[in-house]
């Protein structure tokens, strides 16, 4: 697949991430990382808001969308409390294979 699939799927799960840490969640802190492995494109978004609802997690809608457009790169998605939470907040994780155009031009 291009590497513009996966920076549109990026795109996409990172924007959905985001609308349901504020909207859903009452995040007033986010953070993004995105991390260009040679193998692998890791992104995280983590919140302090109050965490995820493994029941409407469950439910479908954006998060499905976001885990098949992973899958479909044949990367996976993890949604969990982040490290070392004491209290709430939630960390959406996407690993994706680094596209072979990424790898060719050798950006890192």
């Amino acid at each position: 697949l291009p590497a513009s699939a996966s920076a549109t799927a990026l795109l996409r799960i990172c924007q959905e991430a985001l609308n349901n840490a504020v909207r859903h969640a009452g995040a007033s802190e986010l953070a993004l990382r995105l991390r260009v492995g040679p193998t692998e494109i890791t992104l995280a978004i983590c919140d302090d808001g109050t965490g995820a609802d493994p029941t409407a997690l469950a439910a479908g809608g954006g998060v499905a969308g976001m885990a098949e457009r992973a899958e479909f790169l044949g990367g996976t998605m993890e949604i969990g409390p982040p490290a070392g939470a004491a209290t709430g907040g939630t960390c959406v994780r996407v690993v994706l294979p680094r596209p072979r155009a990424l790898e060719a031009e050798g950006h890192d």
